[in-house]
């Protein structure tokens, strides 16, 4: 069940949380082509090509051929299609409180020989992590979504060109939502179940009702907060990382990380060993909250 964050919706701006890492600038790819089926098609059968919704969403278009002869094509959205919401996503800041889990989530762009080295000391340790990719960092990296596909991590939505989300207007809010959702679509077959906002430095600050109608929009079943923050984007230096997450941290905590900084990588490990010592096993968000 959703621990959802009850309180008032901020102002249209929000304080941008740190500079974005390299990546963000990368232009998007295009999109595969889906399967189709060549040559005739066989009576009875069906061929399905995948055609653009103008809203950053995938539809299949279906043809099928009948015995007499005669065709019908009928078109039916994918799971990344975009149906405008009229309830907003509930915001999420932590799992239980009687929770002896926690979710280690990644602000997930930049360097790659970074990015690789938080997985290498994650994985060692058997334990996981929820990525929110920048969208345009994926699609210029996407061998690094398969990369974080095998090592059993969750990959969620952090907007595409990390912008500050709340400065947008509506509609380029859903934009910047669908197209990393798609992009993380082409390399794991779902957009995943979490967004998060870019730009905002307070992890239990509830966003605007536009921020959360546009995540519902694009299928999302919650946005992510954060209630343990050890401002490593700021570079204090690994043992203040290390200090501040582990004196904040408790049962069904969610903690903010980023990619991308040498900080964060020396703290990961003394981390992961004093969850260990409280009994905290790290797993990933939807498993903290109960989504499937």
């Amino acid at each position: 069940m959703l621990a959802v964050a009850c309180g008032s919706n901020p102002s249209d701006s929000a304080t941008t949380a740190g500079s974005t890492a390299a990546g963000d600038g990368a232009a998007a790819g295009s999109a595969p082509a889906g399967p189709g089926a060549s040559g005739s098609t066989a009576a009875g059968a069906a061929s399905s090509t995948p055609t653009s919704t103008g809203s950053g969403a995938a539809s299949t278009e279906s043809t099928t051929t009948k015995a007499d002869g005669k065709t019908t094509t009928t078109k039916q959205q994918s799971s990344t299609s975009t149906t405008k919401a009229t309830e907003p996503a509930p915001f999420v800041v932590s799992g239980p409180a009687s929770a002896t889990t926690v979710a280690l989530t990644f602000h997930t762009n930049g360097d790659l020989n970074q990015v690789k080295a938080v997985l290498d000391i994650v994985e060692k340790r058997n334990a996981v992590l929820t990525a929110f990719i920048v969208g345009n960092w994926l699609d210029a990296n996407p061998s690094m979504g398969k990369r974080l596909l095998d090592g059993h991590h969750e990959l969620a939505n952090h907007t595409y060109t990390h912008p500050t989300f709340e400065q947008l207007s509506p509609a380029n809010m859903l934009s910047e939502i669908t197209k990393c959702r798609d992009a993380i679509a082409k390399v794991s077959g779902s957009g995943g179940r979490f967004f998060r906002l870019s730009g905002t430095d307070d992890g239990t600050l509830k966003p605007s009702n536009a921020a959360l109608l546009a995540a519902a929009t694009a299928g999302y079943a919650g946005v992510a907060g954060f209630d343990v923050d050890p401002l490593d984007y700021k570079d204090p230096g690994s043992q203040a990382v290390i200090d501040r997450t582990l004196q904040q941290v408790k049962g069904g905590s969610i903690i903010s990380l980023h990619m991308g900084h040498a900080g964060t990588i020396d703290a990961i490990g003394p981390i992961l060993d004093g969850l260990a010592a409280k009994n905290l096993q790290p797993v990933t968000l939807s498993q903290l909250v109960g989504v499937k």
